[in-house]
């Protein structure tokens, strides 16, 4: 490797397991590749390829007409978490995150699904596939929690990669995950742009639910699209208020954008929304009735304390962490401890605290 290029990857270490993530796009590996090193330490045994970025549309019916013309796609539940990917390595189980980490926090969890959910038995018929999971329930990275789940993490499969690093079809996943009983992201079959009033259907009725959206990907999976629901960007605006002045410049503005559009495409009661945007905003920054940070709450589970430690560490490279309570806790059939914590923002405490004192701000 050219040394033009030693910032593109930084070398790390988990547990006595040598690994490179890729942290810039380059014309051999993508940002979040993984390339893991044999015993060794010299030779690389395995590549993990990056996960791509979903295309998003803010018009259903434009969108689908443009990208999938008359063919027709599969549909499946957009899940609201994070994106790992699971692998089997040295007969151990690695769940590595979107920018090519080994998350010790999912890698933890997926020691408890293997047996749980038959991951042990997948990878010993397919010792090379990659499973692209979404991780929802208690988890560290996202605080949003989905009511309908019991205490712990909960993996979701939504695509596999195969010996050669490739995406397998929509097809060829489903038989899998039926196959090995591989908990995997709601399915709703197959539309066209000639069902598109079932596809409004499916959409209305999952925004009622509040549920995050929908992914809807071709049979060779060549082309794929994500479409979010209202309820679930209204949600992300109430709940990131207390610490808008740590997010992206955009990131209200984004929202609002696809709420009203969605709202013009599928005809939805324009008073009842006024009021929801209305709320989203009040009740967002309710917080500072009361305001001592702005922060985000968490809970998790971990079996392992130091499990928690390095997951610490990991978060507290870019945000302060202060935990509120340690506690013994029997969740999915295992002892573990509940940590609560929270991660607190800086920027968005000092501003509020200044606003709510009194102080003058020039914005």
């Amino acid at each position: 490797m050219h040394h033009s290029h030693k910032m593109d990857y930084q070398d790390l270490e988990y547990h006595g397991i040598k690994y490179r993530r890729h942290t810039t796009d380059r014309s051999d590996f993508d940002r979040g590749t993984v390339l893991l090193f044999g015993d060794n330490k010299q030779n690389v045994s395995r590549k993990i390829n990056s996960f791509p970025h979903i295309n998003r549309v803010y018009r259903l019916e434009r969108g689908v007409k443009r990208v999938f013309k008359n063919q027709s796609f599969f549909v499946e539940e957009k899940l609201d978490g994070y994106n790992v990917r699971i692998f089997a390595h040295q007969d151990k189980m690695l769940a590595v995150s979107r920018g090519g980490f080994v998350c010790p926090f999912t890698t933890e969890w997926a020691d408890t699904w293997a047996t749980q959910h038959h991951l042990t038995e997948f990878y010993s018929n397919h010792p090379e596939h990659v499973l692209c999971v979404e991780v929802v329930g208690d988890n560290p990275y996202n605080f949003q929690r989905d009511p309908g789940l019991g205490p712990g993490a909960h993996m979701f499969v939504f695509d596999i990669m195969d010996e050669n690093g490739k995406f397998i079809t929509p097809e060829e996943r489903y038989e899998l995950v039926e196959q090995f009983s591989l908990p995997s992201v709601p399915r709703y079959g197959k539309y066209n742009t000639t069902k598109l009033n079932e596809l409004y259907q499916l959409v209305r009725e999952l925004n009622d639910k509040s549920r995050e959206g929908i992914i809807m990907k071709s049979p060779q999976l060549d082309k794929i699209l994500k479409f979010v629901t209202p309820n679930s960007d209204l949600s992300d605006i109430k709940d990131s208020l207390p610490t808008v002045f740590d997010l992206m410049p955009g990131y209200f503005r984004n929202r609002l954008l696809r709420t009203v559009l969605f709202i013009q495409e599928f005809n939805l009661d324009r008073e009842e929304y006024a009021h929801r945007i209305g709320y989203a905003f009040l009740e967002g920054l309710d917080t500072l009735n009361s305001f001592e940070n702005a922060s985000e709450k968490f809970v998790i589970y971990v079996r392992d304390y130091q499990t928690w430690k390095e997951t610490r560490e990991i978060i507290q490279s870019h945000v302060d962490v202060k935990v509120d309570s340690v506690d013994d806790a029997h969740v999915q059939g295992h002892d573990m401890t509940k940590i609560k914590f929270r991660r607190v923002y800086e920027k968005s405490t000092n501003r509020f605290h200044n606003m709510l004192k009194g102080f003058t701000h020039t914005d």
